[in-house]
């Protein structure tokens, strides 16, 4: 069922993409789109299926059982909260440990921004997000059923946050109090490190408020999306350039430079 939820709504976004867009396509054709999507076909078809049935067996058996008892509603909304707080902190420190931005960097290497851009995660970094998830599922006694609607409620909200819509200014700044828009996302794509290094939420973005990280620059016709120090790669390259011995940055010829608008809201909550 979440699967097809999944889809309709990505579908609902593409048509929205198309009768209101945003900005201009970077990347003209198919194969971009095709190739993002490509992660998430095998991503689901292993990541939640294993995370969700570890949460199933080992809660019940070693877990605190503390949100399964509390109210419904109070349950929900601790999981959700926590499991995004911990989220936050595992995307800005994937910008930070070599490692983890082996992985990270092939969300980053596409060079146009849609609602396919949120479906495109290595499995490997997406594997890893989910045992640290995993971990406060157990310890805090998040149901399963729990961990599924957070799980399925994040990957709406990272494709809505990657669409290329255009939402009226006085929606857009409701919504930017409590979720992340597309417009507040966008900067987080900008080749330049200053945004890029800026908005790691996933659903709130009061995290990036409190911690300094919050940015509001707006997207301008000169942005280049995607990395200073490489194109995108061909679906077998991203596959495995984690896995090689060299940095792609050690590597990769580097873009021609293009001028860019760079800001930051220094005024963090």
């Amino acid at each position: 069922m979440t699967v097809l939820i999944e889809a309709a709504w990505l579908i609902v976004l593409a048509v929205l993409e198309i009768v209101a867009m945003q900005w201009r396509r970077l990347v003209h054709g198919q194969v971009r789109k095709f190739r993002n999507l490509a992660f998430a076909v095998v991503n689901h078809a292993v990541i939640p299926v294993v995370s969700v049935s570890m949460a199933h067996l080992l809660t019940p058996r070693i877990g605190t059982h503390w949100v399964a008892g509390l109210p419904v509603v109070v349950g929900v909304a601790v999981t959700v909260v926590v499991l995004d707080f911990a989220g936050y902190w595992f995307h800005r420190f994937s910008h930070r440990n070599l490692f983890l931005w082996r992985f990270h960097q092939i969300h980053h290497l596409d060079e146009d921004f849609d609602a396919t851009t949120g479906a495109r995660v290595h499995t490997i970094e997406g594997f890893l997000h989910h045992v640290i998830l995993l971990v406060l599922v157990v310890v805090l006694g998040v149901p399963a059923s729990y961990f599924t609607g957070f799980v399925t409620l994040s990957f709406l909200i990272a494709l809505f946050h990657h669409a290329n819509i255009a939402i009226p200014a006085r929606t857009e700044r409701v919504l930017r109090l409590v979720l992340f828009t597309p417009a507040l996302h966008v900067p987080h794509h900008h080749e330049d490190i200053a945004n890029t290094d800026t908005n790691f939420g996933f659903i709130f973005p009061w995290w990036d408020r409190m911690f300094g990280t919050y940015n509001t620059v707006a997207r301008t016709s000169e942005w280049r999306i995607g990395l200073d120090y490489s194109h995108d790669l061909p679906l077998h390259r991203l596959l495995v350039q984690p896995f090689l011995p060299r940095q792609l940055k050690e590597t990769a010829p580097a873009p021609a430079a293009v001028s860019a608008g760079v800001g930051k809201d220094a005024a963090a909550c």
